[in-house]
């Protein structure tokens, strides 16, 4: 039975982030506080700058496949591809939304030379302004402060060039005062989305603004059913995936399904009601065969650009004795 993770964190991990779903839901080791790849943008663009040469609005509802079943989280679901993910979140997180992309996400991936599209990316929206460097510099991303993150949608999409596919879906949502829904409410909205989950846990100590948290897990074997703990895989499979803010922890073990994680963070001043929701979603035996396939793809386009360069070589070569 194989084994592997990913630590690579998305490029906006250290933003307080928070996150709420709207009638639509997202999809081991754990990943660290980390930095942006070289040279990418910290704040990344607004969404309209990226769509269309000639920068057109997106078109929304995004053209995504039909045949793709399973549960989603904020209208992604998992096998979709980079295309179709992109666009689906952007659609759902408005025009406005910013997004950054990470070209590098497992590590220690040997390219072989290969240089790869994007492997994970993230759409941000909320309320931002300008910075006054000055007096705001600690604060600032990219030129800009954000005064409140609304939502936060980040999607691993790894894959040799051409192949990326979304595999991974963490969600925050950050609900305002006077607009955070009972927390009751959020908790049956979730079983109603994925079912009874396999493992619950709550906690109602008080620290800081938070008054508690109620955590769910779903479980779920390859064929897609539900697991026991009587399963002697479960407790490899389950926290495949973890929904909390600032992570993008995920692992992978073949020979375990969808894992789904949900964490409903209760307000300090209320704790009927949700201050925060966190949702995560992952196919981990298929996100496992899709990194072998990966691996293997990009071996053999390294291989095939070696002996193209060996035979070119040879025709081109003038060496005098």
């Amino acid at each position: 039975m194989d084994i592997r993770h990913s630590t690579r964190p998305a490029a906006l991990a250290a933003l307080l982030l928070a996150l709420a779903a709207c009638g639509g839901n997202d999809g081991g080791a754990p990943a660290g506080d980390g930095e942006l790849a070289a040279g990418e943008e910290e704040m990344g663009v607004p969404l309209d700058e990226l769509v269309g040469d000639e920068g057109q609005g997106l078109d929304c509802p995004p053209d995504v496949r039909k045949g793709l079943t399973g549960p989603d989280m904020t209208g992604v679901r998992l096998g979709m591809t980079l295309d179709e993910a992109l666009a689906t979140v952007r659609c759902n997180l408005g025009q406005d939304a910013v997004v950054t992309t990470e070209t590098r996400w497992l590590d220690n991936l040997d390219t072989y030379g290969t240089e790869l599209d994007v492997q994970l990316f993230t759409v941000q929206k909320g309320e931002h302004r300008p910075c006054d460097l000055a007096r705001e510099w600690q604060e600032c991303r990219g030129g800009e402060k954000w005064e409140h993150v609304d939502e936060i949608v980040s999607v691993g999409t790894p894959g040799a060039p051409g192949e990326e596919t979304a595999w991974v879906v963490w969600r925050t949502q950050n609900f305002r005062p006077g607009q955070m829904p009972a927390a009751q409410a959020v908790l049956d909205a979730l079983v109603a989305k994925y079912g009874p989950p396999q493992r619950s846990e709550a906690a109602d100590e008080n620290y800081g603004y938070i008054g508690g948290r109620r955590d769910l897990q779903w479980v779920l074997d390859p064929a897609g059913q539900p697991m026991s703990e009587a399963n002697p895989l479960f407790y490899r499979c389950v926290g495949g995936v973890h929904a909390a803010a600032n992570s993008t922890r995920v692992s992978w073990t073949k020979g375990c399904g969808l894992n789904i994680s949900a964490r409903v963070v209760l307000s300090g001043e209320n704790r009927g009601l949700a201050m925060e929701l966190h949702t995560a979603m992952v196919d981990q035996t298929a996100l496992f065969d899709h990194v072998e396939a990966m691996k293997q793809s990009l071996a053999q386009a390294g291989q095939a650009r070696r002996d193209a360069e060996v035979q070119a070589g040879g025709e081109a070569a003038d060496v005098r004795l």
